[in-house]
């Protein structure tokens, strides 16, 4: 049985109408047979000119519509969206070969250990424009802390860079960042002034920041919200100098016991060695005898000797 070959029709584009309105519902869409040239040797292709009849030919390849009037589900208020996926095909640029090596990322070489990484490794210092490898900075850490070392610099010499911990921290291994830590909190209590809070029903530990005022008299214990002498480390005491209340006795240093101490100097009176009860004399000599026993001196103190009338320390 003998076959039939069909031969496409083929239409000359000048015989169409050209006033084909743009809203009849009709569309031709004609494209033009596939050329078989290249198929063999005789009718081989131009290299030169093959990109450029590609890109002609699949720029003139018809796109796929959907005739929506098909669908008579969709109502006028459905939201309808319009899905553009870009061509899969993948194209060489002008020159470029299939063979090409694939493509890598970029690279530095790190000055410390003189090799080369890939630039996701790299480790920006702060403060300066030096980079090395994650893993030498991460080595470089741990060496200045094993020497002790707790403010780390850039590894050239006199560069201003500086390695923080939390810089750092997503490179060190956690033990090192951790010991790093406690190095740097230990080193700011070290330089702290630090002393227990006087009162003894709070007896909590007050650190004093370096950086605060030398000339600062007084603080608040941050446990009891009470105010501290800075100078001596005691309850706070406005009245008298620190000299004055190393003096008094610890069941003394009260306010009432402090006010009671201005009040005696300032109308001059006596307190007794023994008995430390306040003695103001009215009349007489400076030969006093309080009620404790003690005969003293009412002007410096000086217990007499002899129960005479006469100081041989102030001679009077």
């Amino acid at each position: 049985m003998a076959t039939q070959s069909v031969t496409a029709p083929v239409f000359d584009l000048n015989d169409l109408p050209r006033d084909v309105d743009e809203e009849d519902s009709d569309c031709y869409i004609f494209a033009a047979p596939l050329s078989s040239r290249g198929s063999t040797k005789r009718e081989a292709i131009s290299v030169e000119n093959y990109d450029r009849d590609r890109n002609l030919r699949i720029k003139s390849e018809s796109p796929i519509f959907i005739d929506l009037d098909q669908y008579n589900d969709v109502e006028d208020d459905d939201d309808l969206r319009i899905l553009c996926f870009p061509p899969a095909h993948k194209f060489l640029e002008k020159g470029q070969s299939s063979n090409s090596k694939p493509w890598r990322p970029l690279a530095f070489d790190c000055e410390i250990c003189v090799e080369s990484k890939p630039a996701v490794e790299s480790f920006q210092i702060s403060g300066c424009t030096h980079s090395y490898c994650c893993d030498c900075v991460s080595k470089y850490i741990a060496a200045k802390l094993q020497d002790n070392l707790l403010s780390i610099g850039c590894p050239v010499s006199g560069c201003s860079g500086r390695l923080e911990p939390d810089q750092c921290r997503l490179i060190l291994q956690r033990e090192v960042f951790d010991r790093w830590g406690d190095a740097l909190c230990e080193a700011v209590v070290m330089r702290s002034k630090r002393f227990y809070c006087p009162y003894k029903d709070c007896s909590a530990l007050v650190f004093l920041d370096e950086g605060e005022d030398i000339n600062m008299k007084e603080s608040e214990c941050p446990h009891c919200n009470r105010m501290v002498c800075v100078a001596c480390g005691t309850q706070w005491h406005p009245e008298i100098t620190c000299e004055e209340f190393q003096k008094l006795a610890d069941n003394e240093r009260g306010r009432d016991d402090i006010l009671l101490k201005k009040m005696a100097e300032s109308h001059k009176w006596a307190r007794c060695p023994s008995c430390k009860f306040y003695i103001e004399k009215s009349q007489g000599c400076l030969y006093m005898k309080c009620r404790c026993g003690l005969a003293f001196c009412y002007n410096c103190g000086t217990p007499s000797r002899d129960h005479s009338h006469y100081c041989y320390s102030c001679k009077r």
